[in-house]
Parts: C-alpha cells; structure tokens; sequence
C-alpha cells in the first residue's frame, strides 16, 4: 500500500520532486522486489537502452535492456511483428502474468509503450535461460533447479482460476543472479476457464514448440488443440531432459519434422547413459518420473504437486549421498569429546 500511493504521489509530481520519490521507489523495490504498477508503466519509470538491436529473441518476440526506476537492469519484450493475433497475445499475457507473485516465476513489472511498440517489463536475470545456464555450468544442481521449476509449476496451477503456461521450456525459464530458477514468457499463458471456452488455447501453430508439445497437442486439427494442466506437465518431463543433458529432447534430430512425427507416433527420447549425465541427476527414478510425464494417456501423467514432492526426496537423497561421500573431516584436539 505503501509504494502504491508512493507511485501516486510520484506520477502527480514533476522534477525534483519526483526524482527524490524515484529513489525512494526504487529504494523500496531493491527491498521488497515488487512494484505496484497497473499494468501501464510511465516513461520516468522506465528507459530503454540506447542500443536499439534486440540483445536476444524467442519465439515471436524480442528482448531488449532497460533501465527501472534509474538504475535498475531490466527485460523489456516485444512482439517482431504487431498484428492483431499477437496483440490479443500480448493483452492476455500481461492479464495472466500480473496476478502472479511466487518465488519461482518472473516477476512482472508493467508495460511500456514507445513508438507503438508495446514492451513487457521484468527484471533482468543476469544467469540468462535455463539451457545456457546449465552449459556454461556443467556442474549446476539440476534438481534444485528443477524443483524450483517443479514449485512455480504447481503454483500456477494452483491459482484461482489455474493458469496454464502453454510454453514450458528451457529457454522460457531464466535464472537469477542467485541462480535461482523463474517461469517467464507468458506469451502464451491463459486463464484456465472451461474447455469449451474459446480463450481456453491459441491456434495450433503457436502453441509452444513441438519439441516440448504432448502428441495430443501435435495430432489435434488446428483448431481443436488444447493446452491444459496435463501437457504443461508433458512439457516439464521434456525440460527434465533439457537440463540433466544441457541439449534440447530429441537434440540428435535436427529436423523438427523427423521431431514430429516421432512426436506423434508417442515415441520418447532415448535414455542418455552416459556418467556425466547420470551424476546431475539422470538416474532411473528422474527417469521414471519423465516418461510419466510423457505418458500418451494424459489422464496418467503426473500432476504439479506430485513432481514437487518426488523432486523433493530426490534433492534430499541426493543431498544424503554426496554427504556420505564426503571424507570425514578430522578433529582437532580441541574439538574431540572428552
């Protein structure tokens, strides 16, 4: 309540006195990490970059750097190419996404409009995605991160009514500076309404990416493809292959059509054997639980708690063995009990 009548207070002001009351803003958001925009964010909130090349692009949209409340880094995404669909896109991503407040998803600060481009505003994570988080650090806890993925899963679905993300993949999944794990992109997300609802799924061709798509999604006619609580799941199965091997599934297919159809037949990845895998975490229980979530009757597959309370005793026993392999440290003198 209080940052929210600071802002007020803020916007009704011109400088000096709103540049002091900036500071205090930011001031309150380095501490609380929230900010109470509705949605629309003014230009003395937030500045983009100078450099006008995207750093980075996914999917249909693009990333640029910005500045918030005078100093800090944030993520400002645009569609390529604004078109009525991606509007409709955009209009319901910003919806969804700014009712959500869980440790493991992105927070969203506001939107921004400059030159007829709308920009969605969140904080910078200085680790990038998941995937290239995992790479350049091949010896990352995957099932911390994994779990963390696990939690903010079961978050959104959850919520009242559930969200369904609809894109889950390592790449939509940034990681902070801490090297914790935030769902992001909700380009794609909606309200879980009814499954006869006409917002309930975009088209078939934009609905995620085929690599992570459950078969029922792939086999549908365009416009009967729904996404749901069950192929957010499948998709989470995918991003378990995705970390513990630091390459996307079906990484030794090129082909996203060869991708297809394997997709289509309910064909799996094949298991990875390698040591290297198996020491991040690749063993036949993570592997259990993944071919469940790729199960082709998705009435068996998992649901969001059930993978935060299996990822859970896996990072605990996980924990236990590496503990137990650890060489005992020897007391000194001092220490020894008398």
């Amino acid at each position: 309540m209080l940052m929210r009548e600071l802002r007020k207070k803020m916007l009704a002001h011109t400088s000096p006195t709103r540049d002091v009351l900036i500071k205090q803003l930011s001031q309150l958001y380095d501490v609380f990490r929230y900010y109470p925009a509705d949605i629309a964010l003014d230009e003395c909130e937030v500045v983009l970059s100078k450099d006008h090349a995207p750093r980075f692009n996914s999917g249909f949209a693009n990333f640029r750097e910005g500045t918030f409340l005078g100093c800090h880094r944030v993520s400002m995404r645009s569609c390529h190419h604004y078109h009525e669909e991606q509007a409709r896109l955009l209009a319901q991503g910003m919806k969804v996404w700014s009712q959500l407040h869980h440790p493991n998803v992105l927070p969203f600060l506001g939107s921004y409009k400059s030159h007829e481009m709308i920009y969605l505003v969140s904080p910078w994570m200085e680790n990038g995605n998941a995937l290239e988080f995992v790479q350049r650090h091949p010896d990352a806890d995957c099932l911390r991160l994994l779990l963390q993925v696990a939690s903010g899963l079961e978050y959104l679905h959850g919520f009242e009514p559930a969200v369904i993300h609809g894109d889950l993949r390592g790449s939509n999944i940034l990681i902070s500076e801490l090297g914790d794990a935030h769902i992001g992109n909700f380009g794609l997300s909606e309200f879980k309404i009814e499954e006869s609802s006409p917002t309930y799924s975009t088209p078939w061709l934009v609905a995620g990416h085929l690599r992570w798509q459950a078969p029922e999604i792939i086999n549908a006619k365009p416009n009967e493809a729904r996404r749901n609580m069950k192929t957010d799941v499948f998709a989470f199965g995918r991003v378990m292959l995705e970390l513990l091997t630091q390459a996307v599934p079906f990484s030794s297919t090129p082909l996203d059509f060869k991708v297809m159809l394997e997709v289509m037949k309910g064909s799996f990845p094949s298991r990875p054997r390698d040591a290297e895998v198996v020491t991040r975490g690749l063993d036949d229980e993570a592997w259990k639980l993944m071919t469940e979530c790729w199960n082709v009757d998705a009435s068996r597959r998992p649901c969001a708690s059930d993978l935060v309370a299996r990822l859970r005793i896996a990072t605990g026993t996980r924990g236990e063995r590496e503990a137990s392999s650890r060489p005992k440290k020897r007391l000194r003198i001092s220490e020894r009990v008398t």
